[in-house]
């Protein structure tokens, strides 16, 4: 099984409404991954969405070490990455798909949320799985 590392917006500037979108958003790509692989189990996933999810919120738990944490796993665990839309205008997914280049590692880009977008991610992930890269 090959791991892939989910990067997307997070924070948003601390606001609430869009720190559950941003959640929802990773929740719902990782259901797909994970309902299309189910079966055939070639491809796993991380998200620190799911895994430190509203931890600002309700944890004492620093940003710094969350980040820190999330960079750790990322790094031992995931040999590639769904890169989410607008990942561009977080500084935080700026910084990990940029350690995803650095570590070499394959970096799949979601467009957008679409149905067609979701289908085309998921044979790009089945195609590299099956690459033995």
């Amino acid at each position: 099984m090959k791991i892939v590392g989910v990067i997307g917006p997070y924070y948003s500037g601390g606001d609430k409404r869009l720190i559950d979108i941003n959640i929802a958003n990773a929740r719902t790509v990782m259901r797909v991954i994970g309902e299309h692989f189910n079966e055939s189990k070639l491809v796993g996933f991380f998200c620190p969405h799911s895994h430190t999810s509203k931890f600002e919120r309700e944890s004492k738990i620093s940003e710094e070490y969350a980040k820190m944490l999330d960079t750790v796993i990322y790094d031992k665990a995931c040999d590639g990455f769904v890169v989410l839309p607008n990942w561009e205008k977080s500084k935080g997914s700026q910084r990990d798909v940029e350690l995803a280049r650095v570590w070499k590692k394959e970096c799949f880009y979601l467009v957008d949320y679409n149905i067609l977008s979701m289908m085309m991610l998921l044979g790009e992930l089945e195609k590299w799985s099956k690459d033995g890269s």
